[in-house]
């Protein structure tokens, strides 16, 4: 399970949502903290004039490998090694397929199509998508 881990935001704006990580989580104005997962806040923190770590001391965590959350066949959650997502599509499983699905883009691709469809869906959301906010270009 991904560790949460306080976040800080540092911006100058009245209000700031996250649009990068994709946390869901909004600041009230600077100096608001919001927690976010260990993945989260090492995206959040690579734009240092708008947020940075609440607490140095979890700078070890976020600095870890971090994982990334597939769903297989039978609908259980598993965790993917992110270096298995630079591989070709044609050589990922079907678990690989969703935690790219979910890492890359924020969608949910559901483990019950072929994997040919899974791979169809990808290439049309590589197409189309926006990788940072998963929104149509």
């Amino acid at each position: 399970m991904a560790k949460l881990i306080p976040v800080v935001y540092v911006g100058k704006k009245p209000h700031a949502f996250d649009n990068v990580a994709r946390s869901g989580k909004c600041w009230n104005g600077e100096g608001d903290v919001q927690e976010v997962t260990d993945a989260q806040a090492k995206t959040l923190i690579k734009f240092p004039d708008q947020w940075a770590l609440a607490d140095e001391a979890d700078r070890a965590a976020v600095d870890a490998p971090t994982s990334v959350s597939g769903t297989d066949e039978d609908g259980k959650e598993v965790t993917v090694d992110p270096a298995e997502l630079t591989k070709p599509l044609e050589k990922m499983n079907k678990a690989e397929l969703t935690a790219l699905a979910k890492d890359r883009w924020g969608k949910e691709l559901d483990p019950k199509l072929g994997k040919k469809q899974m791979i169809d869906q990808l290439e049309e959301w590589a197409e189309t998508l926006d990788v940072t906010s998963g929104v149509a270009e």
